[in-house]
C-alpha cells in the first residue's frame, strides 16, 4: 500500500506523472498476480472473469494514460483514472496468489 500512497500523493503537483505511475504500478501488480504481460486486451478480459466492474475501471483508466501523450486530458479525467486505478490496486492486493494458503490464527 505504501507504493500506492506514494503515487497518489504526487497527483496534486504532477497529475500526468501520477497517472502514468499508477498505470505502471497496476500493470506490475497484475504481472505479479499472473495476468498476461504483453497484451492489454487479454489482461483486461482475464480480469473481467472475476472482477467485471474492475475490468471496466482498468480499461477506462488505461485509456486515459494512453491518451495523455496525444490529447489534452482534463484534470477531472485524470482524477477519475486515479480513483479507478486505486479501486483496482486495492482489490488486487487482497487477492491470494495461486498455491498460497492463508495462515489461520
Amino acid at each position: 500500500m505504501a507504493d500506492w500512497h506514494a503515487v497518489q500523493s504526487r497527483f496534486v503537483d504532477h497529475p500526468k506523472g501520477a497517472v502514468r505511475e499508477a498505470d505502471e504500478l497496476v500493470s506490475s501488480l497484475l504481472r505479479a498476480r499472473g495476468y498476461p504481460v504483453a497484451d492489454f486486451d487479454r489482461r483486461a478480459e482475464d480480469i473481467s472473469v472475476n472482477h467485471p466492474r474492475l475490468a471496466e475501471y482498468y480499461r477506462s483508466a488505461h485509456g486515459v494514460a494512453l491518451r495523455m501523450g496525444w490529447d489534452e486530458i482534463s484534470t477531472e479525467d485524470m482524477k477519475t483514472a486515479m480513483i479507478e486505478y486505486r479501486s483496482l490496486f486495492e482489490e488486487l492486493v487482497q487477492i491470494q496468489r495461486p498455491g498460497r494458503i492463508k495462515a489461520v490464527a
